[in-house]
């Protein structure tokens, strides 16, 4: 039960203040070895031949513990008074006047977890969760990302279902969709910043069995005056239903420009590839 009391209790401080904190937090991360930073290190090494390595690393590191620290205002405020920090919307015309159930793909980039909260301010929303081990954290985060009306289920088969059967009712489906599939859940090969990322075919299928809307959607944060800025893309439902080979390599794609907006912003202290993607880099 430590982590939420800590949540609560830097809860009482702003955002200027959490990402003060973070920012001391980002050089113990830089100057300790860790996984993370290491996986950062890696991450960056394979996606961005082209920009400074040195200089994104330490800005994703950065952006890392924002996320983390500014959970104390995303969970732990009035819903209204952090969704009043969002001070841009970039939003298709198409989302607000959809009429069937939406599918919104929702990167790791950026605070998806206010995205979230955003969400559910729109609509019925359904969002997949995972279970906490601890009983007492498991209920402070469901109770966090359920307060402003989101009805969270769980990542297992009957939790699919309600899915399913919620996008058919005209509900709206935020998917996470960059998490490498567990060995022995179903996988599908597909070209993610230049490197094969072992790829879900979950909203693939939902597409190809449900008449549905699809869209990516980000929130980016401004650290430089502790603000938000939503961006809400059309995709293609069609491509994403085709063929599933060529439908996921659309869908990373589209990803992958998202978070070329800001890539310092993505969470790369995820192990996104295959484990012999690393193996192979030894050391570097």
């Amino acid at each position: 039960m430590a982590f939420p009391l800590v949540l609560k209790t830097l809860s009482a401080l702003s955002l200027p203040g959490l990402y003060r904190i973070a920012n001391v937090c980002s050089l113990l991360v830089r100057l300790i070895p860790n996984r993370t930073s290491k996986l950062i290190r890696q991450n960056i090494q394979l996606c961005f031949a082209e920009q400074d390595k040195k200089q994104l690393r330490r800005s994703t590191i950065k952006h890392s513990c924002y996320s983390v620290l500014e959970l104390a205002a995303v969970w732990c405020w009035p819903a209204e008074k952090i969704l009043a920090r969002i001070t841009s919307e970039d939003i298709c015309d198409s989302f607000p006047q959809s009429k069937k159930g939406r599918i919104v793909i929702a990167p790791h980039l950026g605070s998806w977890e206010l995205l979230n909260l955003w969400l559910a301010g729109q609509g019925d929303l359904i969002s997949l969760y995972k279970p906490q081990p601890n009983a007492g954290v498991d209920q402070f985060v469901l109770n966090a990302r359920s307060r402003n009306g989101a009805h969270l289920i769980p990542i297992d088969t009957s939790g699919l279902r309600q899915l399913s059967r919620g996008l058919k009712q005209g509900k709206t489906a935020m998917i996470l969709p960059d998490q490498r599939p567990k060995k022995g859940k179903a996988r599908v090969m597909a070209n993610f910043f230049g490197q094969e990322a072992p790829t879900t075919p979950m909203i693939h299928n939902l597409c190809k069995r449900i008449d549905c809307d699809i869209f990516l959607a980000s929130i980016f944060r401004n650290r430089s005056n502790a603000s938000f800025e939503l961006t809400l893309l059309e995709l293609d439902r069609d491509k994403i239903a085709a063929d599933q080979q060529s439908g996921l390599d659309y869908l990373n794609g589209e990803i992958e420009a998202l978070i070329r907006r800001a890539p310092e912003q993505y969470q790369w202290g995820y192990s996104r590839f295959k484990p012999s993607t690393y193996r192979a880099m030894g050391q570097e």
